[in-house]
């Protein structure tokens, strides 16, 4: 970077972030969600959403679970600009680029090789695209501020010009391989849009939610931006069985899943409770519901407590990448650890089936909405 182009923009700029915790198993998702979550008017309709989940099961039989929301899950509330690296071309300096787009009050969420970024998992490692949200810059430091994973930790990090420039001009080189989407989407531009009012929250669409993951109602609308087709894909509780059966697949040493099927449905469980809690602090509800609310905690517990004990026996049966398991046969004691999951799972959704349906049934009296 020249010195004339410094000369040309402040010294330094942060837009508003806040690195959210609440949902952070998918970058798509939880990258967004920290600019989002940073303003209040935002708030309804982060409520309003993450409320049903889904599970596909591709031709080789692996499973993925995810919110039922689209891909690009703000683009309601943020213009959202997607440029992939042949359209990029034009860009000679990556650095230039970034601070110029921050200044005029874009955010970048950018695909690079972080085999050259030393606060990453991959550093010196293999060529990894993975992308990180930028937010800021300091000239005088000569770092980039950012959000994303730091050797598998979600959390705030900074990037020096020098090692960023060198990692975003190697995925262009690498990114066929490990991140194919970067063809047509290798950097996003994200801004909130200009209107000021607040987002309106919709009981009726969160209620009609809460049925659907209830009793396993699809939405081929939202499901259309995954590219899925129906008969691979199930929603709400029935994505309880898909996950038991890739437990019972590892009990025969077959890898049907992986870390992010378990911790998805633990940080459902959470999202759940916190958008009920919301209903009822908005809606100013009293009785049975707020009892039922703190009863639904013990389900938020119950899959944190299951989420850690399957990550670790995943670790403990031979898995030495948690991005691409390698869980060899079973013996005796790590199959009755997988048995005693399938158990627990079983029993804690029915647990909270139970839960949610006495919870709809009150939502339903008090807003007559049968």
């Amino acid at each position: 970077m020249n010195e004339t182009s410094l000369e040309k923009h402040p010294e330094s700029k942060d837009l508003e972030v806040v690195l959210q915790k609440e949902i952070t198993i998918y970058l798509h998702r939880s990258l967004p969600l920290c600019i989002v979550l940073a303003f209040d008017k935002y708030k309804p309709w982060y409520y309003s959403n993450f409320i049903q989940i889904f599970s596909y099961t591709n031709e080789r039989g692996y499973i993925e679970l995810n919110y039922l929301e689209p891909r690009d899950c703000a683009s309601e509330i943020l213009d959202m600009i997607c440029l992939g690296f042949p359209l990029l071309k034009h860009v000679n300096n990556i650095i230039d680029y970034i601070i110029e787009n921050i200044n005029m009050g874009y955010y970048l969420v950018i695909n690079v090789d972080e085999y050259y970024l030393p606060n990453k998992w991959a550093c010196n490692k293999i060529h990894f695209i993975h992308p990180s949200l930028i937010y800021g810059y300091d000239n005088q430091t000569q770092q980039l501020k950012a959000i994303g994973f730091n050797q598998n930790i979600f959390q705030e990090i900074t990037f020096d010009y020098s090692q960023f420039s060198e990692a975003y001009d190697n995925g262009k080189i690498h990114y066929k391989n490990s991140a194919p989407w970067s063809e047509w989407s290798a950097i996003q531009l994200m801004r909130p849009k200009n209107f000021e009012a607040e987002y309106p929250f919709s009981l009726e669409n969160f209620i009609r939610e809460l049925k659907n993951y209830l009793f396993s109602t699809g939405d081929s609308k939202k499901l259309y931006s995954f590219d899925y087709h129906d008969s691979q894909v199930e929603y709400g509780f029935r994505v309880y069985d898909v996950f038991i059966k890739s437990l019972e697949d590892l009990l025969q040493g077959s890898i049907t899943s992986d870390y992010r099927a378990i911790h998805l449905l633990a940080e459902h469980k959470k999202c759940i409770y916190d958008r009920i809690g919301y209903v009822i602090s908005t809606y100013k509800l009293t009785g049975e519901i707020v009892a039922l609310h703190e009863e639904y905690m013990s389900i938020v517990k119950l899959f944190d407590i299951i989420r850690i004990k399957i990550l670790k026996n995943l670790k403990a049966f031979g898995n030495s990448n948690i991005y691409n398991p390698n869980v060899n046969q079973l013996n005796p004691k790590q199959k009755a650890k997988v048995e005693d999951d399938i158990k627990r799972i079983k029993e804690y959704k029915d647990t909270e089936y139970n839960i949610l349906l006495k919870i709809l049934h009150q939502l339903e009296l008090f807003f007559n909405t049968k």
